[in-house]
């Protein structure tokens, strides 16, 4: 078997990479989805009163927020990719000549 974190651990060292938190991950999505829906809120109710300054604010959120939700899915795909990476080295590195 496999041990995967420390075949993870060493490519991050060799790489100089550190380790990602996927906790943080997790948190930058759901904050980037508040924030977007919090925008799409601020919107609509903008969009009723035809308040330019709302509007301007709201679509900022929206695109702070959908910014905030991908760096989050894009750190997951990351941490994803080392993993894989790392285990893949290994496979390759205890293959019989």
């Amino acid at each position: 078997m496999i041990d995967t974190e420390n075949a993870l651990a060493e490519l991050h060292g060799a790489l100089g990479m550190k380790k990602l938190n996927p906790a943080w991950a997790k948190i930058e999505i759901f904050l980037g989805l508040v924030a977007a829906a919090a925008g799409l809120m601020l919107a609509l109710r903008a969009s009723v009163e035809i308040d330019s300054v709302r509007i301007i604010l709201s679509m900022s959120l929206i695109v702070f927020g959908t910014y905030l939700a991908m760096a989050g899915h894009r750190s997951h795909l990351y941490q994803s990719n080392n993993k894989l990476a790392a285990y893949l080295a290994e496979r390759i590195s205890k293959r019989p000549q």
